[in-house]
């Protein structure tokens, strides 16, 4: 795939993220906990393409995910700008070309920015307390999150990653 194609699979896949988050997450919640369709794509994203994933895409998801709940505005923003620029950074760094890798930043990359989401409902003055904004929101959150991640992954693998050369090997 070319460099605009590749980024128009990646437009459209912030398109249908979003509009999912929109119609089908507060439909599928499981026990209180709302699937983040936003989280978990800006992180495939930055996953799939590491050297070209930006900055934009995550904070403007992020701020219209703000917009649609009761959360302190610029929150989710600021988490996904954060946690995508990080996870890119270190998956150029430790990527060893197997499956663990990718999938291990998407669980720890996942579970870090729930835990500091829960970090700012608390501190926003909402009555949340400390146990339910980490084992009630924060716990079950990452993880409904890792799941739609696993499935987006080898989605976003097909459509928005670079084509791989093969390795031709020493000639010498």
């Amino acid at each position: 795939m070319s460099e605009p194609r590749e980024s128009l699979a990646t437009l459209i896949g912030a398109v249908v993220a979003l509009l999912l988050q929109v119609v089908v997450a507060p439909n599928v919640s499981l026990f209180g906990a709302v699937p983040n369709f936003i989280l978990a794509y800006c992180l495939v994203v930055a996953i799939v393409r590491p050297r070209t994933a930006g900055l934009v895409m995550p904070f403007i998801l992020g701020l219209m995910f703000d917009l649609m709940g009761s959360s302190p505005v610029g929150a989710m923003s600021f988490l996904l700008v954060l946690a995508t620029f990080a996870a890119s950074r270190i998956f150029v760094v430790v990527d060893n070309g197997t499956l663990f890798m990718p999938l291990a930043m998407l669980v720890i990359m996942t579970l870090v920015v729930e835990m500091a989401y829960g970090l700012f409902l608390l501190s926003s003055g909402l009555e949340v307390s400390l146990i339910d904004a980490f084992f009630f929101r924060g716990l079950p959150c990452a993880l409904y999150d890792v799941v739609l991640g696993l499935l987006m992954f080898p989605i976003m693998m097909r459509f928005a990653s670079a084509p791989q050369r093969p390795d031709m090997g020493s000639l010498i």
